[in-house]
């Protein structure tokens, strides 16, 4: 029976550890009698199991000296233990680790300790006895949990289309960084059979979160779409969270994407026929780009010129989803050509042509938009009258490293005793700090490791 605290009498702890268990206990001593007055126990952590009898008689004493606080604080304490080498912990002077830090933490006690001798430990014992472990818990508990709803899985069958069969695609995609505190999204609108680009366009816009920049692409797929015949449309995207709840798989909780979400269904209503189509990033390569660009100018833009809406077509990869067989029986959905004059297996070698000079194209635009990339060219090209002074010396230091190409791209060439041809196979390329993100998402993790770039200051 538990009696209470009497704070005339002199409070005495006896602490206990199993393997898998610690407990202890506050008693007062009545007549010759120890009588409990508190009695504290807890399951140890798996990296607690592997501790020493010592450890795990702290942690014993530790636990009781946290929930009996208030009561012993200032109090000249007694502590009985099945063990001597508690005494010795309280006493050494050169402990590292966790004892060290614990003898620090007990310091502030003044505390006796001896061992027991008239089995003061063992009702602690089977207290400790009675503490099933943690492991046989849980394997206890899945027998009596109650069951999960499983999760609603709709089996959707991916679109198929006949061969001649006229319809639009829409892909969207979104993208948003925290540095620059906003986001940008775009869509894209295609036409088969012929899978010409009848619609591209892209958007900034401050304080957005990535899956919200997804849920405005799909919104500006929609308004591009409103003047067009209401046929059937297949909406694309990367994004597997906007894909699955339209489509009403799972649930959309965030208040910021309800709206959103609500938005998209209304507008979804004037499309009877629809599907939707969730692809890897890969395979959305035009949306992406258009995103890309837009976070990183920090403007939107609407593709009106046909070599870039071809050049847009070229970087898309849907025609791999979206194929029809030959024999005109309905089949995963793909066009037919890029072109009607344009012959299916020779768009290789030109794709490879296209796809080379855009991405030099944008890597030149990042580098001519930091000034230390531009005032390295120009002094590389011989022309110092734009300069001044500081500039022109900063340049002289880094020009031997650097060198520039027929395509006015900037290379670090680092310094060495080597043949001209060596120095050729050690170009490393300069990637601006607006584009080393995308390198790094689309390569690899590393810039040194991977890409061959060189990180800009």
């Amino acid at each position: 029976m538990l009696k209470h605290f009497d704070p005339d009498r002199s409070p005495v702890i006896v602490v206990y550890a199993s393997k898998w268990a610690v407990s202890a206990a506050l008693i007062q001593e009545y007549d010759g009698v120890y009588h409990p007055v508190t009695f504290t126990s807890r399951t140890l952590k798996p990296n607690e199991l592997n501790y020493g009898t010592v450890e795990k008689e702290v942690l014993a004493l530790l636990r009781v000296l946290d929930v009996c606080y208030t009561t012993l604080a200032s109090r000249e304490i007694t502590v009985l233990t099945r063990h001597s080498t508690l005494a010795w912990l309280m006493q050494s002077r050169g402990l590292n680790g966790r004892l060290g830090r614990w003898a620090a933490v007990l310091s502030n006690w003044t505390m006796e300790v001896k061992k027991c001798e008239r089995g003061e430990e063992e009702i602690l014992g089977m207290l400790a006895a009675s503490i099933t472990p943690r492991g046989e818990v849980e394997e206890m508990l899945i027998a009596i949990s109650p069951r999960k709803d499983c999760r609603l899985k709709i089996s959707m069958p991916p679109p198929t289309v006949e061969t001649d069969e006229e319809l639009l695609v829409a892909s969207f995609d979104g993208s948003a960084r925290i540095k620059k505190k906003g986001g940008s999204f775009s869509a894209v609108i295609g036409k088969l059979p012929e899978w010409t680009i009848v619609a591209a366009e892209s958007r900034y816009v401050h304080d957005l979160t990535v899956n919200e920049a997804e849920y405005n692409g799909l919104l500006l797929c929609f308004e591009l779409l409103a003047d067009l015949d209401r046929g059937r449309v297949i909406l694309c995207g990367d994004s597997s969270l906007v894909i699955r709840q339209m489509r009403g798989e799972i649930d959309c909780k965030a208040p910021g994407l309800q709206l959103l979400r609500h938005k998209a269904l209304e507008k979804l209503q004037s499309w009877p026929s629809h599907e939707f189509l969730h692809m890897k990033r890969e395979w959305n390569q035009s949306a992406d780009r258009l995103a890309s660009t837009a976070l990183q100018s920090e403007k939107g833009r609407t593709v009106v010129a046909e070599e870039d809406r071809q050049d847009l077509m070229t970087l898309n990869r849907l025609d791999e989803l979206l194929k029809p067989k030959q024999d005109g029986q309905l089949a995963r959905v793909t066009a037919i050509t890029r072109s009607a004059r344009r012959i299916r297996h020779e768009p290789e070698v030109i794709q490879e042509e296209i796809v080379q000079r855009i991405r030099i194209q944008r890597i030149v635009q990042a580098q001519d938009e930091e000034r230390w990339i531009v005032n390295l060219k120009t002094y590389l090209s011989g022309d110092v009258s734009n300069l001044d002074a500081v500039e022109v010396k900063m340049c002289a230091k880094l020009a031997p490293e650097y060198e520039i190409d027929e395509n006015n791209l900037l290379f670090f060439c680092p310094m060495a005793k080597r043949e001209s041809e060596d120095r050729d196979g050690l170009m490393r390329l300069v990637i601006p700090e607006t584009l080393q993100q995308d390198f790094l998402h689309h390569y690899h993790t590393s810039l040194e490791g991977g890409h061959q770039g060189k990180e800009t200051r």
